[in-house]
């Protein structure tokens, strides 16, 4: 498989680092494609910026205020120009004066940027700060912003206060962005905080889309807790006639972008 190019390999590291404390040279290689000299120069530079601290095997995330919005800009360009043709067709799926979920992350942010454009009359509550901060630019949008612990290198709050919150709402449609899907073990998170988020979201949807661009596929992630049984939609630019079949066999509509 080949070597990413420099911006995508520093997106790619730096998403690893968003969803686990510690990122082992082994899993920058797996993440990156990279060699051993490659990931010793790009560690070298991303903790010359301040977004890394390189560390005894390995490197973990710097969650210095004054570096958030360049590391999440990095991640988020990971797959930039499929993370926007799925948030368009997600965008097609919302009605005015709709009710939405959204947890956090930057396939869901997409979305949000996308909203933001068509600017219709929606409610919205969110896990995700950047999420809710793009969409109440709108005067039509009402935000509300779920609270909760803070993780500094995501945006997202979670944790029980946020669940709690969670449990006393009932949306139109529950969007989620994830970290795999698998066909067996359903929609994947790299971590526990986030499957639970997103499991109590998935609750109180009276639809779930999933959104997840290609390098998720086949992702099986360490924790799941959103099975197909629960999934209405899978919004992906990349699935083979397999699982199409076996998805849609489970009565999941899937849109190919």
């Amino acid at each position: 498989m080949p070597e990413h190019h420099a911006e995508e390999r520093h997106a790619h590291l730096l998403d690893l680092l968003s969803r686990q404390p510690f990122a082992s040279i082994d899993d920058i290689q797996r993440a990156t494609n990279a060699s051993l000299p490659t990931i010793r120069r790009d560690l070298a530079l991303l903790e010359q910026r301040g977004l890394i601290k390189r560390v005894r095997g390995g490197a973990s995330l710097v969650a210095a205020s004054s570096t958030l919005d360049e590391s999440f800009d990095l991640r988020r360009k990971r797959n930039a120009r499929e993370k926007g043709a799925i948030a368009l067709a997600a965008a097609a799926l919302v009605k005015p004066r709709s009710s939405l979920m959204i947890n956090d992350g930057s396939s869901v942010l997409a979305l949000a940027e996308e909203l933001v454009t068509q600017a219709r009359p929606l409610w919205v509550a969110t896990s995700g700060l950047n999420i809710g901060e793009r969409l109440a630019s709108v005067p039509a949008v009402e935000v509300t912003v779920i609270g909760g612990a803070l993780r500094a290198s995501s945006f997202g709050t979670s944790g029980p206060l946020a669940t709690a919150a969670i449990s006393q709402l009932t949306v139109d449609i529950t969007f989620l962005g994830c970290d795999g899907i698998d066909p067996e073990l359903g929609v994947r998170f790299n971590s526990l905080l986030d499957a639970e988020i997103a499991e109590a979201m998935a609750r109180q949807g009276s639809r779930v889309v999933i959104l997840a661009d290609g390098s998720k596929v086949g992702q099986r992630a360490i924790a799941g807790s959103v099975g197909w049984d629960t999934v209405d939609v899978l919004i992906t630019n990349s699935l083979d006639a397999q699982w199409r079949d076996h998805l849609q066999n489970m009565g999941v509509e899937v849109i190919e972008t």
